[in-house]
């Protein structure tokens, strides 16, 4: 599952990076500075966490902190966009987040944060064999002694 988790990261930060491009090229956006920058850093971390899954180095932990990181940020993100007067057009979208990639967030946090609870298994190849019963010399069973 972290390698499923590793190719959704890879394509938000490709969505998201081309999306900052398009929008820095466009004369009709302007976003402001902060947005920019958490949007960067953002794109920054995720590809750093796509290296880690791929080389198979990522934790749990660490996944599940910049999931954490990804929902805060976005939310400032989000409501930094709401008290500011500037038009946006549909990419502005993409590199501040939306509420899908709150969702998207918050289902792979559940996921993780419950995956570490799970109990695997190890299979013995020579099983230890049961101990058989203290009998007495005429067939019954011993009593346990207190």
């Amino acid at each position: 599952m972290k390698k499923a988790i590793g190719v959704y990261l890879l394509l938000q930060a490709v969505i998201r990076g081309g999306c900052l491009f398009l929008s820095l090229k466009s004369e009709e956006s302007s976003l402001p500075i902060v947005v920019l920058i958490t949007s960067v850093l953002l794109i920054a971390g995720a590809m750093y966490m796509v290296v880690l899954t791929f080389l198979d180095k990522a934790r749990l932990r660490q996944l599940s902190r910049f999931f954490v990181v990804l929902m805060v940020v976005t939310v400032f993100n989000i409501v930094f966009m709401f008290f500011q007067p500037v038009e946006m057009i549909p990419t502005d979208s993409w590199v501040t987040g939306n509420l899908f990639d709150l969702l998207m967030a918050g289902i792979i946090l559940f996921y993780l944060t419950r995956q570490k609870y799970y109990i695997r298994a190890k299979y013995v190849s020579n099983p230890v064999q049961p101990q058989q019963d203290n009998q007495t010399a005429s067939g019954q069973k011993a009593r346990p002694t207190v």
